[in-house]
Order: structure tokens, then C-alpha cells, then sequence
């Protein structure tokens, strides 16, 4: 275990804003889980026959549910103690070593490009495409690439004006996002589905238990950013409790979301068609089952509310990168400029940093031909929608082998504080969690590139070799900034004392 370390006088910057940001805005950023773009785009991933748990998929959802709260109760207790805009690089820095911290940076910021900097503008413009041509014209239908520049614009321009304004977004999006996917879980089961209502999709018996751990590894990737509310540490009044809270809260309350629409969904779809793959094969299951049990128009909805959750999923993205970029300039790790905020208090360099996934993935659906074989596969409708999948997987695999460092430093955590058995207990879980996760998504063959999965790994790798590399040059070039990685957090960050006459969330900006 590290101890706080002094502050470098290498760091630098601008600052970012006062603290007024309590649990709510917490919530908002864990919510860059994107719960109802995950219930469109990867509840079906885990409901694939072939690898994933079929008809068993609300108890895959339930246990990979538990398991990642075990992530996040591991999580939460860096945050208890640590708190910085760089978030994941502050609490390994500080409540492990500064070569974990920082190597693990490079592996999570990277990656973060690839899923919510890059991938979730490639979904949002398929998503947006489609909208337009099933609900506004056929005949005219801009480009996708189109729809991407212009979510990337809007997502830049509101993290540039304030935190408090992109995250109010979030939340809006969220709530007029959540009550439509309640509404058509509610009426589905209420009209007995399919072949009526059945507790069979949590009988592992049904299935085997080998299949549903399948579909569990899978199903962790439904909760992959809910880590991003740490980013708001250094602009939250109570950080230490609203942070712990938002983690669990959200991991806990999306989790039983998840498990009420994998169930919904496959009762609504019936078991014959689940098992045929007639949800994880099927792009518009979604809108399949709200036609059926409500109306097109109802699908229309569901539709929208899609590309709004996704929206919010990047807003909360753009802040945790922009952050995490900054704290790194800021520390002396990357270039000053990194560092520089804007006169509303947002770090307009870092958050400029998503433009380079966003249009890089742009331009590997426009032109990379290497993905035209996953088309062929069957695996994916288009080449856009082939760089979608195997960039949200290659970040995903980035960001769970961060989880994997957070959970094995959280031990050394409980050692120090003498914590009871039962948390080691929970942490060991946590621990467990991403090691399924990739075997359940790298079991099936072929092991190459022919292989979706198999490639996102590359990529993947990619992000820890760049991050290895950085981390190297560090170590020659800037050692005594190494040595005081996240200092300034520690220094210049402390959590003052509340001034309980003061309404927080109320001040202006």
C-alpha cells in the first residue's frame, strides 16, 4: 500500500469545478451503463444459443447481476477512502502502487476510447439511420456517419458548458427512457407472453449450468461503465458517500431492471423462439415484441428512448474521459496542454480526446474491408455494425481487466483495515467476475481474428501494450512524476468540511 504522496510541483493545469455535486449526479454517470440501450443491443448477446444461456438468460442476467455488484462493492471502498477527476488512476495510485495506477490508466483510458469514445457513436448513428428510415422517409436516408458527427457535437458542446448541465441531461434522458421499457416489461407479463408466464428461465435445469455461466460471462458486459461516477470526485460536496452510494445503488437497481426485461422479453418471444436464436439473431426483437403486445407505435417509442439512453451513455463517458485525461496532464504524465479547462471549469482538451475514437471508428466502418468477414459471418448486418461490436468488446475487455487490479488491490484494503470475513468473501467474488468474463466471451473457436471476440482481444491488447509503452516512457522521461502520480488530487483535493447552511446542489454555476 502506497502512502499519500506529496504534491509534485509538476502538476498543473486548470481547475475544474467548485463542489456542488452530490448523489444524484453520482447516479447520473453510473448510469453510463446505458441500461436501456444494453436491454436493445447486448441482453440479446447473452441470450445466443451457441454461446450464450438461451432460454436460461434471466438467470445468467441475475448471477452476472450479483457478480458485478461484488465489483462494484469492491470499488466502493476506494472510493470511501480516495478521490480524484482521474477516479480508477487515483484509487490504484494511491490504495496500491503508482506503476499499478498508472499502467492501469493507460489500459482503462484506452480502452474507454474504444467503448463509450468511439463505439457508442458508431451505435448512435446505426440506431439514428435506422429510426430515420423506418419512422421519417425511406426515400431520402442520410449516412450514419452523419448521425455519429453530429451526437459526437452535441456531446462535446454540452461537457464544454458546464457538468452540471451534460449531467442534467443525463437524467432526463434517463427518466423519460426508463418509464416506456417499464411500461412494455409490465404489459408483456401481465398478457402471460408467449405461452404464459414461467419461472422455467431460472431453472438452470432447463438449460445446464454450463450454459448458463455462458450466458453470465456475457451478461457482465450489460454493466461495463457504471465505474464512470468516480469521475466526479474532485466536483462532489461528500464524495466519500455519495460515490459508495451511486455504485451500489445503480449496480443493484440496473441489475434487477436487466432481470425483469430478460425475462419479459424471452416470455414475450416464448421459449421455441429463444432457443432458435430468434432474439440474439434478430436486430428488431425489441420492437417485435412492443408491436406484438402494444402497438407500432409503441415501438416507435422504444426505438427513440434507445438513441436517447444511448445519448446520455455518452455524455457520462465524455466526462469520465475528459477527467481522467485531464488528471494525467495535470500530473505530469501527459503533455500540460491535456490540463487546460475552459471558463466554465471542464477540460475541454480531454474531453476532445473522445473525437479521436469517434471518428477513427468512423472511419474503420467506412473503409477497413477486414471487417466485410463478420458480414459474411452473418455476425453483423453491416461493416459499421461489425466496428460496433468488435470495439465495444475490445473496451470492454480493457475495462474488466481494470476491474480485475481494483478487486485484487481491494484485499490488500481489507487486510490493512482488519475487515470482516464476510467482505473478503464479496471481493473474492468481485475477483471471480472479470475471470469469467473472459472465458465465457473467448471459449468458443475459432481462436483468431476470424473470430469477433478473438479480435476485439487484439485490439484489447493493443490497449495494454500502448499502455505499457506510455507507462515506460513515463518511468525514463518524468521518474519523480511517477513517483508523485496522483499528488495532486491528494494535496490540492481534499474533502473539506460541508458548510450545512449551504444547499449544495443550489448554488449556481
Amino acid at each position: 500500500m502506497s502512502e499519500a504522496p506529496s504534491p509534485s510541483p509538476a502538476a498543473k493545469g486548470g481547475e475544474l469545478g467548485h463542489r456542488r455535486l452530490g448523489t444524484p449526479a453520482a447516479v447520473a454517470q453510473a448510469l453510463a451503463i446505458g441500461p436501456m440501450f444494453s436491454t436493445a443491443i447486448v441482453l440479446s448477446f447473452v441470450s445466443n444459443p451457441v454461446n450464450g444461456a438461451a432460454w436460461t438468460t434471466p438467470l445468467a442476467v441475475l448471477i452476472a447481476g450479483l457478480g458485478v455488484l461484488a465489483i462494484a462493492y469492491s470499488i466502493s471502498l476506494f472510493a470511501k477512502k480516495y478521490q480524484g477527476a482521474g477516479a480508477i488512476y487515483e484509487y490504484l495510485t494511491r490504495g496500491a502502487h503508482p506503476a499499478v495506477g498508472i499502467f492501469a490508466a493507460g489500459v482503462f483510458f484506452t480502452g474507454t476510447l474504444f467503448l463509450g469514445g468511439g463505439g457508442i457513436y458508431l451505435g448512435l448513428g446505426i440506431l439514428s439511420q435506422s429510426f430515420w428510415q423506418e419512422h421519417i422517409s425511406t426515400s431520402t436516408v442520410p449516412a450514419w456517419w452523419l448521425f455519429l458527427l453530429l451526437f459526437l457535437a452535441l456531446v462535446l458542446i454540452l461537457n464544454y458548458v458546464g457538468v452540471r448541465i451534460a449531467i442534467g441531461a443525463m437524467l432526463t434522458f434517463a427518466a423519460l427512457s426508463f418509464t416506456p421499457m417499464l411500461i412494455l416489461a409490465v404489459t408483456i407479463i401481465a398478457k402471460g407472453g408467449a405461452n404464459g408466464n414461467t419461472l422455467s428461465g431460472f431453472n438452470p435445469s432447463t438449460t445446464s449450468l454450463h450454459v448458463v455461466f455462458n450466458g453470465v460471462m456475457l451478461g457482465i458486459l450489460l454493466f461495463v461503465g457504471f465505474e464512470a461516477a468516480a469521475s466526479i470526485g474532485e466536483e462532489s460536496h461528500d464524495p466519500h458517500r455519495s460515490i459508495p452510494r451511486a455504485l451500489l445503488g445503480t449496480v443493484g437497481a440496473s441489475a434487477v431492471f436487466f432481470v425483469l426485461m430478460a425475462y419479459a422479453i424471452s416470455t414475450g418471444l416464448g421459449k421455441a423462439v429463444v432457443d432458435k436464436g430468434g432474439w440474439a439473431f434478430n436486430p428488431a426483437a425489441l420492437d417485435q415484441v412492443a408491436t406484438q403486445y402494444i402497438g407500432s407505435w409503441f415501438a416507435t417509442i422504444i426505438d427513440l428512448i434507445v438513441i436517447l439512453d444511448a445519448t446520455a451513455l455518452a455524455l457520462a463517458i465524455c466526462v469520465t474521459i475528459g477527467r481522467g485525461y485531464f488528471a494525467l496532464g495535470r500530473d505530469g504524465l501527459l503533455p500540460s496542454f491535456f490540463a487546460k479547462t475552459s471558463r466554465h471549469n471542464t477540460p475541454w482538451v480531454g474531453n476532445l480526446v473522445v473525437s479521436i475514437g469517434g471518428i477513427g471508428l468512423m472511419l474503420l466502418g467506412l473503409y477497413s474491408h477486414t471487417l466485410d468477414r463478420f458480414v459474411a459471418q452473418q455476425a453483423a448486418p453491416s461493416r459499421e455494425f461489425a466496428a460496433f461490436l468488435v470495439a465495444a468488446t475490445a473496451g470492454s475487455f480493457a475495462v474488466e481487466l481494470v476491474y480485475l487490479f481494483l478487486s485484487v488491490a481491494a484485499v490488500w484494503l481489507l487486510v490493512r483495515d482488519k475487515a470482516a470475513w464476510w467482505q473478503f468473501v464479496i471481493v473474492l467474488v468481485a475477483i471471480a467476475t472479470p475471470l469469467l468474463g473472459f472465458y465465457g466471451a473467448l471459449k468458443p473457436a475459432p481462436h483468431n481474428t476470424t473470430n469477433l471476440n478473438w479480435l476485439a482481444l487484439y485490439w484489447a491488447l493493443g490497449c495494454v501494450v500502448i499502455a505499457a509503452i506510455w507507462f515506460g516512457i513515463c518511468r525514463v522521461v518524468r521518474p519523480q512524476n511517477v513517483a508523485n502520480a496522483a499528488a495532486y488530487a491528494a494535496g490540492h483535493h481534499g474533502v473539506a468540511p460541508l458548510d450545512e447552511s449551504l444547499d449544495y446542489e443550489a448554488l449556481p454555476e
